[in-house]
Parts: structure tokens; sequence; C-alpha cells
């Protein structure tokens, strides 16, 4: 009996020895695993800080792009008012010369006239008949000078809101305006219209960005010195676009140039003679303020500016076309 106690006491502390040991084990694993486990939590927590700051970060990048952005479009919108402006300068100085032009027949018929009242004063020829009859005449050209000033006026009154207008209307009344001084340079002008065709918009801006490019048609002309210089305008519809085309016989527009033509300050003229602004301004007006597009392409014997704008549903698409020369 005592041998076997003592070797059953010897083998259960074996295995409590064992059981000891494992348990051991077990415990170093859990601390292990219990490390290992508190480990994570703080690479996560840090991982949940660091993200909490990039997303803070991100925001502040955010807010000071918007801010960014919103000063930069600003910026945009006053350099491109500053360059309308600007360009109306330009256009203005132009207008000025056609108003020269159209005011030095004019001065010289009422010189005339009063040289010719005075010669006849002098001889005795005078009378209320005569008299009367020259102060007419002076005083309808002094009203056509009068209404050129008005005519000036009215090219550079702002228009506040848009209206429908008629473009054959816009352009002969613009047309017209110019036609001393183009005429003055030999230049020729045909006008081919479909009747009526309309659009909204801004009349007197509409005008502006019309001188711009026969400005610049008559520019490229008189510099290249063409024999018989031509400027062609089309008024038509086209798939409910009213369509104005200004084409001229100088010769087109180099290859490496036509892509810079509306570019702002970019000019082929030379030094003095040329701001660069007049046609960027016209595609100002044509798509950001007008909702329509400014096209430049070379035809056969000379460049073509092609003005679109969505037609007002009045417009005819398809009336036989109307030819005036208002200056040759």
């Amino acid at each position: 009996m005592g041998g076997w106690r003592y070797y059953s006491i010897k083998r259960l502390n074996v295995r409590l020895t064992e059981s000891m040991a494992k348990l051991e084990r077990a415990q170093k694993t859990l601390r292990e695993q219990a490390a290992l486990l508190e480990e994570e939590i703080a690479e996560r927590h840090l991982a949940e800080v660091n993200l909490a700051v990039k997303q803070q970060q991100l925001e502040e990048i955010n807010r000071s792009l918007e801010d960014h952005i919103a000063t930069t479009l600003k910026e945009i919108r006053e350099k491109d008012q500053m360059l309308i402006q600007q360009g109306r300068f330009a256009a203005m100085g132009e207008m000025i010369s056609n108003i020269s032009h159209q005011w030095r027949q004019p001065l010289n018929n009422v010189g005339l006239i009063i040289q010719n009242l005075q010669e006849m004063s002098e001889n005795g020829e005078l009378n209320p008949e005569i008299l009367n009859h020259e102060v007419k005449v002076a005083m309808d050209v002094i009203l056509f000078m009068s209404s050129t000033i008005d005519d000036f006026r009215h090219f550079f009154r702002p228009d506040k809101e848009k209206s429908e207008f008629i473009v054959n209307k816009v352009i002969e009344r613009t047309v017209k305006f110019m036609s001393p001084a183009l005429r003055n340079y030999g230049i020729t002008v045909a006008f081919n219209a479909e009747p009526n065709v309309c659009i909204v918009g801004y009349p007197n801006e509409y005008s502006q960005m019309l001188i711009n490019v026969i400005n610049n048609a008559k520019d490229v002309l008189l510099e290249r010195k063409i024999p018989k210089p031509r400027i062609t305008i089309r008024v038509f519809c086209d798939n409910g676009l009213a369509v104005a085309t200004i084409a001229d016989n100088a010769g087109g527009i180099a290859a490496d140039v036509l892509p810079k033509v509306f570019d702002p300050y970019f000019t082929t003229k030379e030094p003095g003679k040329g701001t660069g602004i007049g046609l960027y301004m016209s595609k100002v007006i044509a798509e950001k303020n007008m909702g329509g597009r400014l096209l430049a392409r070379n035809l056969a014997d000379g460049a073509e500016f092609r003005i679109e704008m969505p037609a007002c549903r009045t417009s005819r698409a398809s009336a036989p076309a109307v030819t005036a020369q208002p200056a040759s």
C-alpha cells in the first residue's frame, strides 16, 4: 500500500508539474497576445489621430482651393471687363476716325456755303430767297453731322438687358456708319442677307463685335495693299443658328497665327498699330455675354470670321437673299 501510494503521489506530482507548465505557457501566450493587442490598439489609435489630422488638413486645403478659385475667377472676370473696356476705347478711336471721314465733306460744304453767301453779299447778288435756300442746305448738313454724333453715342451706350433684335438691321446700321472710312480707303463692302434673321442679345455689343472684325479686315487689306480690297458680309439661318460671316480677300491668315487670333494682346501688326484685344473682346462678347460662338477660318482668297447665335423662332430659315452695297 505504501509503495502504491508513493507511486500515485509521484505520478500526480508529475501531472501537476506538467499542468503548471502548460498553465505558465498559456499565461505567457496570453500576455504576449495582450501585448500585441495593446500595440495594435495603440497603432490604430495613432492611425485614427493621423487620419483626423489629414482630414482637417484636407478640409483646409479644400477651403483654400475654393478661395483661390473664387479669387482667380474674380480676377479673370475683372481682367475680361478691363480688356472689354480697353477694346471699347480702341473701337471708340476707330469710330472717331469714322466720324472725321463723315464730317470732312459736310464741313467743306458748310465752308463753301458761307463763302458763297459772303461773295454774293459783296456782289449784291444775295436776296432772301437765295439766303433761305443756302441756310436750309447748311442746316441739313449740320443736322446730318448732329445725327452722326447721336449714332456714335448709340453705339457705345451699354445695353442693360438682353432684347430681341434683327441682325440685318444692326449690321446695316453698323456698316452704314463705317462706310465713309471704308470708301475713303477704296474698300468695297457687299452685304447679302436673308430677311428678318433674329436673335436675343445685346444689339450694341453685337455692333462692337462687328466693328472689331470689320476693322481687322480693313487693316489687313490696307497692310497687304490688296489691289481691289473687298469685304463680304452674309447673314443667314443655319440649323437653328443666326449666322453672320465677314470675309475679306486679303489672302488669309497664316497657319501658325490662326489658332492665336483670339488670344488677348496677340497682334501681328507693327508696334503702336494694334493692341491685340479687339478680336479677343469680340470672342468674349459672342461666347460669354451672348451665348454664341465666334470662329475664324481661311477661304480661297482670304479669311472669314463667322458669328453664330441661337436664332429666334421668328427667323426665316429659307428666305430669298437680299443684296446691298453700302460702300463702294
